[in-house]
C-alpha cells in the first residue's frame, strides 16, 4: 500500500508553527556557522538553499517536489546519512534535520573531529536531481516546551523537568530533572542503551545515589552550564559533550580547562556524543508528531559511528 500523499507546503507550514520559526529572526548558532563553512567552499549555497533559510537559518532548506510521502530524520547531513536518505527516499521525500551542516566533534578514545563542514556538493546535487527536500530545525529544537533534544532525553530517563536554564534564541536549552534514584554506574550503563552506544566520555565523581540530573543535548563543553546544575542541586550533568574533542586551538584549550575543572568537580560528568544526544528526539518525539499530524511515515536515520 502506498504511503498517502502531503503536499509540502503544508507539511512546512505546520512544522513552521509548531515550532515558532518565524518568531527567531536568526538562529544564534546556524546564523554564523553555515556562512562561515561555506565562504570556505565552492558550492553555491545561496542558490541553492531557500530565502526564507538564508534569512533564519532554520526552515526549509531545500525545496523538492511538492508531494511528501516520507520523512526522514537525521541529526546531521553526514555522507552516510545522505546516502541512505537518497538510496531510500522517493520523489518529494523530506529530511528534518536538526543540524543543516555536518559536525565532526571527535572520539573521546580515537581522532580530534574537523568542527562544521558543509554538505558535499555531490551528494546535494543529487538530491536536488530525485527532488528531495531538507527542512533544518535547530535552535527551536533545542527549547521547544514540547518536543525537543532535552525532553526527549528526560522522557527517556521517565524523569521530572523541575527547571530550564541556558537561555538560547527564544527559550532554554538546559533543563534540571528528577529521576528515580540510581547509581552513576547504573545511570552510564542506562544512557549507552538509550543512545546506542558503545561508551560514553566520563569526568568527575561516581556516586551510589542520583537523584537529579543536569541536560544539555549537543555541545555542552562549557564549565558554566554544569556549575548550574550543580547549584541546582544536580549529581549529574549528561550532555553530548564534556570535553571539547576539536582539532583546533580552542578545541585543545578549552579541553584543558575543562579537564582541570572535572578534576575537582563533585559531580558525575557523563557525555554521550553530540549526534547521538540530538538523534534520540528524532527517533521518538518527531516521527510521532509526523504521524499524529500527518499519518506520515518516518524513516530515523541513525549514523553507524556516534563518535565522529
Amino acid at each position: 500500500m502506498e504511503n498517502k500523499a502531503i503536499k509540502l507546503t503544508e507539511v512546512v507550514d505546520a512544522l513552521d508553527n509548531f515550532f515558532k520559526i518565524h518568531e527567531l529572526p536568526k538562529d544564534p548558532a546556524m546564523s554564523r556557522f553555515v556562512p562561515m563553512v561555506y565562504k570556505k567552499s565552492t558550492i553555491p549555497w545561496t542558490k541553492i538553499f531557500e530565502t526564507s533559510f538564508l534569512k533564519r537559518f532554520n526552515g526549509l532548506m531545500v525545496k523538492g517536489f511538492d508531494n511528501v510521502r516520507t520523512v526522514f530524520t537525521a541529526s546531521f547531513p553526514h555522507d552516510e546519512i545522505l546516502e541512505k536518505f537518497i538510496s531510500q527516499s522517493n520523489e518529494g521525500d523530506l529530511l528534518f534535520l536538526h543540524h543543516p551542516i555536518s559536525l565532526e566533534c571527535g572520539n573521546p578514545k580515537g581522532k580530534l573531529g574537523a568542527g562544521f563542514l558543509p554538505i558535499n556538493a555531490k551528494l546535494l546535487q543529487a538530491i536536488q536531481k530525485k527532488k528531495l527536500s531538507i527542512y533544518s530545525c535547530h535552535a527551536p529544537l533545542d527549547y521547544n516546551k514540547n518536543i525537543s533534544t532535552n525532553r526527549a532525553i528526560v522522557e527517556a530517563l521517565q524523569a521530572t523537568v523541575e527547571s530550564e536554564f541556558l537561555p538560547y534564541g527564544n527559550g532554554y536549552a538546559g533543563l534540571v530533572a528528577q529521576i528515580q534514584a540510581i547509581s552513576t554506574e547504573d545511570l552510564i550503563a542506562k544512557l549507552k542503551q538509550i543512545f546506542q552506544i558503545p561508551y560514553v566520555d566520563f569526568a568527575g565523581k561516581f556516586f551510589k545515589k542520583i537523584t537529579k540530573v543536569g541536560i544539555v543535548a549537543g555541545g555542552g563543553d562549557e564549565i558554566e552550564y554544569s556549575q548550574t546544575c550543580r547549584k541546582r542541586g544536580a549529581q549529574a550533568y549528561i550532555t553530548g559533550e564534556i570535553f571539547s574533542h576539536y582539532d583546533s586551538d580552542w578545541g585543545k584549550q578549552n579541553t584543558t580547562r575543562l579537564q582541570e575543572y572535572a578534576n575537582r568537580v563533585d559531580m558525575s560528568m557523563v557525555g554521550v556524543s553530540h549526534a547521538a544526544s540530538e538523534f534520540l528526539v528524532m527517533k521518538t518525539q518527531i516521527p510521532k508528531w509526523f504521524r499524529k499530524k500527518f499519518q506520515l511515515r518516518s524513516v530515523p536515520l541513525s549514523q553507524n559511528n556516534w563518535w565522529v
